[in-house]
């Protein structure tokens, strides 16, 4: 079961934290988070950020730029990385991982790229990205979380069983 996710960008004052929000208020019983390769700790998230986001009702002005570490990988059940590089990078970093880091368009072998320094306009095509790629992660996580709670069922069942 998927129950902790990890967005990683570059600063962590755009793209990840709009995609951790993004994906919280999507799904459910889930913890997200999100930290920068190069974050600039301590941060808010961009304004602009923070404004195409209250657009669509999600509220993140309380976020916090963190950088990546080994302690917040290694938590994760799921790393999504912005582009294909960033993947790339975090698993040179952290090898052991490698099966659970992934871009967040990854399916569709799309970059998001980083809105950072320029427009409202941007930030609404980067917002837009990311949806597509969240809506993609909500439903892999639903069937996958499903699955693994009915194959949790059926062990248990069967461990009951073997105890009678």
């Amino acid at each position: 079961m998927i129950s902790n996710v990890l967005t990683v960008c570059q600063g962590n004052v755009c793209r990840s934290p709009m995609a951790a929000a993004l994906l919280q208020q999507k799904i459910e019983g889930v913890h997200v988070h999100s930290c920068g390769l190069a974050a600039m700790v301590g941060q808010p998230a961009a304004s602009n950020a923070v404004a195409v986001l209250s657009e669509v009702g999600v509220d993140m002005r309380e976020h916090r730029a963190r950088q990546l570490t080994w302690q917040l990988a290694s938590r994760a059940d799921l790393i999504l990385t912005m582009t294909a590089r960033q993947k790339q990078t975090i698993e040179s970093l952290f090898p052991v991982m490698c099966g659970r880091i992934f871009s967040v368009r990854g399916f569709d072998h799309m970059d998001i790229d980083d809105p950072m320094g320029l427009s409202l306009s941007a930030f609404r095509q980067c917002r837009e990205s990311l949806t597509v790629g969240i809506d993609y992660w909500v439903e892999r996580l639903g069937k996958f979380n499903v699955r693994s709670a009915d194959r949790h069922r059926d062990d248990a069942a069967h461990v009951e069983g073997v105890a009678q």
